[in-house]
């Protein structure tokens, strides 16, 4: 005998793909969803961890600017007392300087027939201004201050004639460079 099925048999097979499609579907989401939680979880403790770290070196950096700040005062305060011992020290060479030049320009002095008015030094150039009894005796000054060794080079800026107390006498003007 021919039987015959009535049942949806096919229907219900489609209805069962179907819903197993569903499911799977909707599995596959959740597990999707359960990763991406996952992934989140793991990276919000990453960047908890860091966030940590950065607290605790930024209260490190905090402390050590203190730290900083004492080193760049303390290296001011060394820039600035070289900076005065050097001025003392230039001080103290230029006092030796002057007295040596002074000394100088004394030895090579004609006694007697030569004297001076006026001495200006500015930097390394000595600026002599004077009366003596005639021009030899001005180029004698001169040959004597060139053969000095504090000296570079003599200049005679003027010389001129000059009646003081009725004594016919030559003033002068001087440039001498000096060694450095």
């Amino acid at each position: 005998m021919i039987s015959i099925n009535l049942l949806p048999v096919r229907e219900w097979k489609r209805k069962e793909a179907v819903r197993r499609q569903v499911s799977i579907f909707f599995l596959s989401f959740l597990l999707l969803l359960v990763g991406l939680f996952a992934i989140g979880f793991a990276i919000q403790g990453k960047v908890s961890a860091q966030r940590a770290e950065l607290k605790k070196l930024e209260a490190k950096k905090a402390r050590l600017a203190y730290v900083n700040k004492k080193i760049k005062q303390v290296k001011q305060k060394s820039k600035e007392i070289e900076t005065k011992f050097q001025a003392i020290e230039k001080l103290q060479q230029g006092r030796t300087r002057t007295v040596k030049i002074m000394d100088e320009v004394v030895t090579c002095l004609p006694i007697d027939r030569l004297w001076l008015k006026g001495l200006e030094l500015k930097g390394d150039t000595l600026k002599l201004s004077g009366i003596a009894l005639d021009n030899h005796t001005v180029a004698l000054f001169m040959k004597r201050l060139e053969a000095s060794p504090l000296t570079k080079r003599v200049k005679l800026m003027n010389t001129r004639r000059q009646k003081i107390q009725g004594h016919e006498l030559m003033q002068f003007d001087l440039m001498v460079d000096l060694v450095s």
